[in-house]
């Protein structure tokens, strides 16, 4: 599905309110990261992470430091 013209700039105002914005999809990388880049969650020379199946389960379920 195309990107819909008004996420990039949402995506803008997620981060121009200090929102940390991340992406969770079931695509395969390359097709991710196309959209993530149409959506401006990264740029071309931005490095990013990928995770898969148990380790994505288990940082998400994961209690953060301290707690």
């Amino acid at each position: 599905d195309p990107v819909r013209p008004e996420v990039p700039d949402a995506i803008a105002k997620c981060r121009n309110a200090g929102i940390t914005v991340r992406m969770v999809t079931g695509d395969n990388v390359n097709t991710a990261r196309s959209i993530a880049l149409k959506c401006g969650i990264i740029t071309p020379n931005d490095s990013f992470l990928v995770l898969e199946g148990k380790e994505f389960n288990r940082r998400i379920r994961s209690k953060p430091d301290g707690e």
